[in-house]
């Protein structure tokens, strides 16, 4: 072939093929770069470019890394539309558990007006080494933005530090700490391979300059300790101060460090600290010197010796006084029901603290103390789900338990049916000349023992749906809220979808236990009316478990006060009677016993029931008094199935309830600290509902678990 003919066919060739690639095939060319991952800054992958005048980001909610701790969690997306349209859609965030045999979504919708942006915080329970990723969709099902985040157990103490360019991170991340309490396993402490400080700050919105803080007191799950300055914390919104002061009320610690005079009246600080307050001269107990263990020889940060602090913050030291306020090594701090507020003498955000070695011993001393006070909660708002075991709790909302009667009454029914129906009735007729009657009375007998073997079922099943509610309130003494662990059973007699929404607006829940062959498949809608987790599968005469973590209310509250000089009394304005109490003294010394403790009655320590004076009560007060340990800290446990012999008689059921509590809480739990008192309970009549997800409730038990002292006379 000749070389213009040649040129002929190839510029053919070449037309032919553009035009296949304009049918839909793409060229065969090296691609070209990816765009910028506008939406996973800070490590998310696998984002694509949004559409154009369309900017997404997501983001943890404490910070740009896309390490995240199990449990509940939440991400942060903003969404910028500067296109000529209103923008729709919804977001997703998908976290599978080890396979794709558990899955929790949780999604949200979103609508963004022209020319404007958009912040959305979507919660989200996110299980250990799972693949958990952020999609965001357009209305019609297009997606715009993605993150994917790495989920893996934390084992270290994290501190947020509110700021927007974190100092005290460069200071402190990463430096060893020492907690007494080492949930995770092991005797002692281990300097510079075990825990250490983590600093994560959160994300400050860009046109407001305001902090973008949790909604809901579970997503601060993770964190031990919340550092922020007074100007930050008199700006947030009511839903971000009420998330904030749920998570210390749970046993969290707050840490403010004040920046004006004026900050001290507002209303959210003296809140917190119990009363009005005042500033007055550093405390003594703040100048104590205060020594960390010492960081090993290969540890990448370590925080030099220090006995006082350096000149030019000694003369910033200020302390505070006023309602529970009491001097400490950090300020001023008091105790805000499960948890601590500290109101600082120093700024750790900000220099000259922020880079002097007395202040950073006392911000990781601090964030170390915030740590070990989760030993002393049973339920931490937004735990992890794994872990824990709810088969004793399944067990209590199954109505199927309380129907084993059933199967021996059917069982003797037959028995008695195989021996007359059989040898009895062939024989009578036989003797009597007419042994075909005997087929006669035997289809009578086989039809009159099936319609009540179907009796005896539908009188132990019942014929309609139903729920219950195991309920675990936590609270400081006199407060008027607790944090409070919801178990919520479901009965159904037929297959059917269930919508299950959550108390308040502020809850969060998921699947705790499922009947086979059904699998946990959550998926949770968030909008401006809550939570609600929506297409749970209710199998026939089967029970399906769903754990709510959110908070109650107690009334005006329980207080437990000092009276003279060894008497404890216990007041009762929960609103409700409290029954089967047991009131443990501090030092596990001894425990007293009340029946019964109506609403607003007042009651003294030396008043009720020793348990040390019956063979029982000895029995149970044995199993609290002989501890176990997890690092240096002493758990006691609850020892529940000792507790029949005691509760029973007044409360029938309550001694297994509480045993299901235990069991669900894991062995990690220390329930009865040695310096207080703590007061346990049922309180009469629930929390008043009667019916949940459409089902009647027929059973609502709720305990108290009452901590330490407080409360009005």
């Amino acid at each position: 072939m000749k070389r213009p003919a040649k040129l002929l066919l190839a510029a053919a060739l070449a037309l032919g093929a553009q035009g296949a690639y304009a049918q839909g095939e793409p060229p065969p060319i090296a691609p070209a770069p990816p765009p910028a991952d506008s939406a996973a800054p800070g490590g998310g992958t696998g984002a694509p470019a949004a559409p154009s005048g369309i900017a997404v980001e997501v983001t943890s909610l404490f910070g740009t890394s896309n390490q995240v701790a199990a449990g509940w969690t939440g991400f942060l997306v903003r969404i910028q539309n500067s296109s000529g349209k209103p923008l729709r859609g919804e977001i997703e965030v998908e976290s599978r558990q080890y396979s794709d045999r558990a899955l929790f979504r949780a999604t949200a919708p979103f609508v963004v007006g022209t020319g404007s942006s958009v912040s959305v915080r979507l919660p989200t329970h996110v299980a250990i080494y799972g693949d958990t990723n952020v999609i965001v969709r357009d209305e019609s099902g297009a997606e715009i933005g993605s993150y994917r985040a790495n989920v893996s157990a934390q084992q270290s103490v994290f501190l947020l530090d509110v700021s927007e360019a974190s100092r005290l991170r460069a200071a402190i991340h990463e430096a060893p700490v020492s907690p007494l309490f080492l949930p995770w396993g092991g005797s002692t402490p281990t300097y510079g391979t075990g825990p250490q400080v983590h600093v994560g700050s959160p994300r400050f919105d860009p046109t407001t300059g305001d902090p973008v803080l949790p909604d809901r007191a579970a997503l601060y799950a993770p964190v031990s300790v919340v550092l922020l300055r007074s100007d930050l914390l008199v700006k947030l919104g009511a839903a971000e101060i009420d998330a904030l002061s749920g998570f210390v009320l749970a046993g969290g610690t707050l840490a403010v460090a004040l920046t004006r005079p004026e900050d001290l009246r507002h209303p959210s600080l003296t809140a917190f600290a119990g009363g009005e307050i005042s500033q007055v001269s550093v405390h003594s107990e703040t100048l104590k010197e205060l020594r960390l263990p010492p960081a090993p020889s290969g540890s990448t940060k370590s925080i030099a010796p220090a006995e006082s602090p350096s000149e030019e913050v000694g003369k910033t030291l200020v302390g505070f006084a006023g309602g529970n306020l009491h001097g400490s090594k950090y300020g001023a701090s008091s105790y805000y029901g499960l948890g601590e507020f500290h109101l600082l003498s120093f700024d750790p955000t900000r220099k000259p603290a922020v880079d002097d070695p007395w202040a950073q011993i006392r911000v990781v001393d601090l964030s170390r103390q915030a740590f070990d006070r989760r030993s002393s909660v049973v339920f931490r708002q937004g735990g992890p789900l794994a872990g824990v075991n709810p088969e004793r709790v399944r067990k209590e909302l199954d109505p199927n338990e309380g129907s084993r009667w059933a199967i021996a009454a059917a069982t003797v029914l037959l028995c008695i049916y195989a021996i007359f129906a059989g040898p009895l009735n062939f024989t009578f007729n036989a003797n009597k000349g007419k042994p075909l009657r005997a087929l006669l009375w035997l289809a009578i007998l086989s039809a009159a023992t099936f319609f009540v073997i179907v009796g005896i079922g539908v009188a132990a099943k019942g014929v309609s749906g139903r729920s219950r509610h195991l309920t675990l309130v936590e609270a400081g003494a006199g407060m008027q809220k607790g944090t409070a662990r919801r178990w919520r059973g479901f009965f159904s007699p037929r297959s059917q979808e269930l919508t299950v929404r959550t108390s308040d607006s502020s809850s969060v829940v998921m699947t705790a236990s499922v009947a086979a062959p059904a699998e946990r498949n959550d998926h949770m809608v968030v909008d401006r009316d809550g939570a609600r987790l929506v297409d749970v599968a209710a199998l026939p005469w089967q029970t399906v478990v769903i754990r709510e973590d959110g908070f109650a209310s107690l009334g005006e509250g329980i207080s437990i006060l000092r009276e003279g000089e060894k008497d404890i009394a216990v007041i009762n304005r929960s609103g409700r009677d409290l029954r089967g109490a047991i009131l443990v003294t501090p030092g596990i010394s001894e425990a007293r016993y009340f029946a019964k403790i109506k609403d607003g009655e007042r009651v003294l320590a030396s008043a009720g029931a020793d348990l040390d004076a019956s063979a029982d009560g000895r029995t149970w007060v044995g199993q609290i008094g002989a501890p176990s340990r997890a690092g240096l800290v002493e758990l006691h446990s609850l020892g529940a199935s000792y507790l029949g012999a005691i509760l029973d008689k007044d409360a029938p059921g309550l001694a297994d309830a509480w045993w299901a509590m235990e069991e669900s809480a894991g062995g990690m739990t220390n329930w009865f600290p040695e310096a207080v008192p703590v007061l346990l309970g049922q309180l009469d009549g629930g929390e008043g509902r009667t019916a949940d997800a459409g089902l009647k409730l027929e059973r609502d038990r709720l305990l108290v678990r009452v901590v330490g002292y407080g409360g009005r006379p």
